[in-house]
């Protein structure tokens, strides 16, 4: 996963801090302390209900987003393996299928990081991606295998292509779907709800008021947060990495001891 959105959560939670702010101060302008006094229980009681159920509502969203996160991780790094199962597995059959289903696989890595990465991030696949994969997937058709090494992997081969394609159909899929409008009205909603309640108590010093408000909006501003990272696992601060597929083809071109697991290809490792 890669993350660069520093700046940005930091201002998107700032803002989000002081816009409670300014409406705690909004509703103590509105209401004499008097007023609030006598209302202390019955609003004590309703925010003990409404805080409940907010952070109920506001906890499940975030795991719901965080496992939504890990998942596509997991997707890509699955369809990234079978590739590489498929480019190695082809070295058990003769030329020029063996050929074939090489360039297959490296053309497919390429497509996806070049192109199909940058418009996912847009909620969009590459054809041009889709169709590599389609040819990678049918790159053993009108082959029939004569020795026993090649009818043992024959059926191994045709699995993993299987895997593969499947992997891609669930990554598309996720990037193609996004939280749903209602969810982010709701938590708004529940969250501007939530720190108009702060509002209605009566605390003589404003400063205490102010501290424990802002507070109480900074915890929800970094959940709502966290719902917007990991919502969206292909587009935002926080997104899943094509590493995966880089090292492949990293791997497909030879440069075996160039590409570590975790660091930066080289310039060559992409054409």
């Amino acid at each position: 996963m890669v993350y660069t959105g520093f700046y940005n959560g930091v201002f998107v939670i700032g803002s989000g801090v002081l816009a409670a702010l300014a409406l705690v101060a909004v509703v103590r302008q509105c209401f004499s302390q008097s007023v609030l006094k006598n209302a202390h229980d019955a609003t004590g009681n309703l925010l003990a209900v409404v805080g409940t159920l907010y952070a109920v509502m506001l906890g499940l969203v975030v795991v719901d987003s965080m496992v939504r996160f890990e998942k596509a991780v997991d997707v890509t790094q699955a369809e990234a393996t079978s590739l590489a199962d498929i480019f190695l597995l082809a070295e058990r059959f003769p030329d020029p299928v063996r050929t074939r289903i090489k360039q297959d696989c490296r053309d497919y890595a390429i497509a996806v990081v070049e192109k199909e990465w940058p418009l996912m991030a847009r909620g969009f696949v590459s054809i041009d991606a889709r169709k590599a994969g389609l040819r990678v997937l049918r790159s053993l058709d009108g082959f029939e295998p004569s020795t026993e090494a090649e009818k043992a992997i024959f059926p191994i081969m045709l699995q993993e292509m299987q895997t593969a394609w499947d992997h891609r159909r669930e990554r598309v899929a996720t990037a193609q779907s996004c939280l749903p409008a209602v969810e982010w009205v709701t938590l708004l909603i529940g969250a501007v709800v939530t720190v108009l309640f702060a509002g209605l108590f009566n605390v003589e010093d404003i400063r205490l008021q102010a501290l424990i408000t802002g507070m109480a909006a900074l915890v929800m501003g970094l959940n709502l947060y966290l719902v917007s990272l990991f919502a969206y696992p292909y587009s935002g601060d926080l997104v899943v990495s094509s590493q995966p597929f880089r090292i492949d083809i990293g791997a497909f071109d030879g440069l075996y001891d160039e590409v570590p697991a975790s660091g930066h290809e080289p310039p060559s490792a992409i054409r």
